[in-house]
């Protein structure tokens, strides 16, 4: 507990151990085994390292040793240091109920790391790829249950086969308690977007489950994100985080285009969380898909499906946004009526924020939050209480 009230972090992330899918997959499945190389104290050469059917990625490549964190007395340390005690606890349950405790929350829910990744990738056979995400969720649920009842899993679902999709996400919530499932928004078959009617069975299950749907993008992925298709425009780039800001800010705001402008007005009790992709985005991007829809209203182009409110309606209503207390799009957020549609997100174990795991910390010292305590408390309590569920 924090500021005389509990908190919520939405958006946390595991850090799955490298024998996870020999422990865990199906053994039809086997040969599509995801191998994965996880960050030690020891070898710092890149944050983790995933091969997929032939193919490689190199997260955060060559970082952990350069002194970019706070270490909270006005200098700088590395990532080994600043998390050497999550680390060598292995990301255990353990660790991160050490990290709530020190930070102030009462829960965390708990996103994928290497997992994010692991079907995202061309010509996947649509039974391997919800076997996957099957032996992920079980090795979630039993590391939840190691939490005290403050680490709270959320279900992934691959989306190639919708019928196996509606299956995987009712066993979560049903068999395996989870309180969220969650998608990487980026369609996976060719000509068929998140609003076709193809995925109106998998909106509609998730809606009478009465869970709320993450949104999670992943940089670098092979399965057509938006930082994939659009990786010829940032090809030889001199900006670093070029690809990373395509995949999640870009990612993020096609999502909310696809489930405003569309999908959330046929599904009424769809509720959808977008995920680190910062927060003023939604109150100028919204403002900007009102335009376009009123456009198509008065000139008649929109035709029948065209929904009967504007995207902005249907934000407010069943779609959420977090991100940092010191994220600076929070004041334009607020200013665009959004207040009840924010969540708190940390984003550990991974260093997004130079302040690290201290993020919270870093806030309080701040002497110009654009936060009052009741809209804190709105944030980090009552919103996500509501949405989950929570006590």
């Amino acid at each position: 507990m924090r500021y005389g009230h509990k908190i919520v972090d939405v958006d946390s992330h595991v850090m799955e151990p490298d024998d996870l899918w020999e422990r865990y997959l199906d053994a039809p499945y086997r040969a599509y085994a995801p191998r994965t190389t996880r960050l030690s104290v020891e070898q710092l050469t890149y944050f983790c390292r995933i091969e997929v059917g032939g193919h490689v990625w190199f997260g955060q490549k060559g970082e952990w040793d350069r002194p970019f964190i706070d270490d909270g007395r006005g200098g700088r340390t590395t990532y080994k240091q600043a998390y050497r005690e999550y680390i060598e606890l292995d990301y255990s349950p353990e660790a991160y109920l050490l990290y709530m405790d020190r930070t102030g929350l009462d829960y965390a829910f708990l996103y994928p790391t290497l997992a994010l990744h692991c079907t995202a990738i061309p010509n996947l056979d649509p039974k391997a790829a919800a076997g996957i995400k099957r032996a992920y969720n079980n090795w979630l649920y039993d590391f939840c249950n190691e939490g005290q009842g403050r680490l709270m899993g959320v279900g992934q679902i691959d989306l190639r086969d919708v019928d196996l999709a509606r299956a995987e996400a009712r066993r979560c919530v049903n068999e395996l308690g989870f309180k969220s499932v969650e998608i990487l928004p980026d369609p996976p078959i060719e000509g068929v977007p998140l609003d076709h009617p193809y995925y109106d069975p998998l909106w509609a299950e998730i809606a009478d489950l009465g869970v709320p749907l993450g949104t999670h993008e992943a940089s670098f992925h092979k399965m057509g994100s938006v930082g994939y298709v659009g990786a010829k425009h940032v090809n030889n780039t001199r900006i670093p985080y070029a690809p990373n800001l395509l995949a999640f800010g870009l990612g993020q705001m096609v999502g909310a285009l696809m489930f405003t402008g569309s999908i959330c007005a046929r599904h009424p009790g769809l509720r959808v969380i977008f995920t680190e992709s910062s927060v003023g985005w939604s109150a100028t991007w919204l403002q900007f898909l009102d335009e376009k829809w009123e456009h198509s209203v008065r000139s008649g182009a929109g035709g029948p499906g065209l929904p009967e409110h504007p995207p902005s309606h249907y934000f407010r209503e069943q779609c959420f946004i977090s991100g940092g207390l010191d994220d600076p799009g929070q004041p334009h957020a607020l200013l665009a009526g959004l207040e009840g549609n924010l969540l708190l997100a940390t984003d550990f174990p991974h260093p997004e924020d130079v302040q690290g795991w201290r993020v919270l910390d870093a806030f309080d010292a701040s002497p110009d939050s654009a936060l009052d305590a009741d809209q804190v408390k709105r944030i980090c309590w009552d919103n996500p209480a509501h949405l989950y569920g929570l006590t």
